[in-house]
C-alpha cells in the first residue's frame, strides 16, 4: 500500500502538468488577420464608447475611456501593426487587458474588428512564429496556430508597449487627469 502512493500521486502530477498545458484564448479579428490572447490577461470586452483624445502621442495610442471611473488608455491595434484605418461602427470593440510593463501591472483596452470567440488551445501546438512575412510582428507574437481552417497569431502583450511608449503614455495620462 505505501509503494502505490507515490505512483498515484506522480500520475496525479502527470495530469495537472497535461490539463495545464491548455489554455483558453479570446480571438479576435483585425482586417482578415486573426490573433488570440490569454484569457487569463483579459478583464472584460465591451461594445465602442466615445474616446477622450491624448494629444502628441503615437498615432495608435487614440486616448483614454472612462471605465467605471477608471481611466483606461486605448491602443488601436490596426494601427499598431500597420494596417490601414478603419472608422470605429457597431462592431467595434475594446478588449480590456492587463499586461506588465516596467515591472507594474497596466490596463489597457485593445480597439479591435470585432471578437470571434473563446477557444482551448493545447500550449504545446503552438508554433515559433516564423520570421519571413510577419514584418515588424513577430516582437509582439508568441507563436502562431492553426485552428480549423484558419491561422491565428497568439500575441504577447507584454511587448505590446515598448518602455518609452509606456512612460510617454504616463505621462499624457497625467496630465488629462489634472
Amino acid at each position: 500500500m505505501i509503494y502505490w502512493i507515490p505512483i498515484f500521486l506522480f500520475r496525479l502530477k502527470e495530469f495537472k502538468e497535461v490539463k495545464m498545458a491548455v489554455g483558453k484564448y479570446t480571438v479576435f479579428t483585425l482586417d482578415n488577420e486573426r490573433y488570440a490572447v490569454p484569457i487569463s490577461k483579459v478583464q472584460e470586452v465591451i461594445r465602442f464608447t466615445p474616446i477622450t483624445p491624448l494629444h502628441d502621442v503615437n498615432p495608435f495610442l487614440k486616448g483614454v475611456i472612462n471605465l467605471r471611473g477608471k481611466i483606461i488608455p486605448v491602443i488601436d491595434m490596426r494601427l499598431k501593426f500597420g494596417l490601414p484605418e478603419k472608422p470605429y461602427n457597431d462592431r467595434t470593440v475594446f478588449i480590456i487587458v492587463e499586461f506588465f510593463s516596467r515591472e507594474e501591472l497596466y490596463h489597457t483596452g485593445l480597439i479591435v474588428d470585432g471578437v470571434k470567440e473563446v477557444v482551448e488551445i493545447d500550449e504545446d501546438k503552438i508554433e515559433k512564429t516564423p520570421e519571413v512575412g510577419f514584418k515588424f510582428k513577430t516582437k509582439y507574437l508568441n507563436g502562431i496556430i492553426q485552428i480549423q481552417d484558419e491561422m491565428v497569431m497568439i500575441l504577447n502583450l507584454d511587448n505590446i508597449l515598448t518602455t518609452e511608449e509606456v512612460v510617454e503614455l504616463e505621462q499624457k495620462m497625467t496630465v488629462s487627469q489634472k
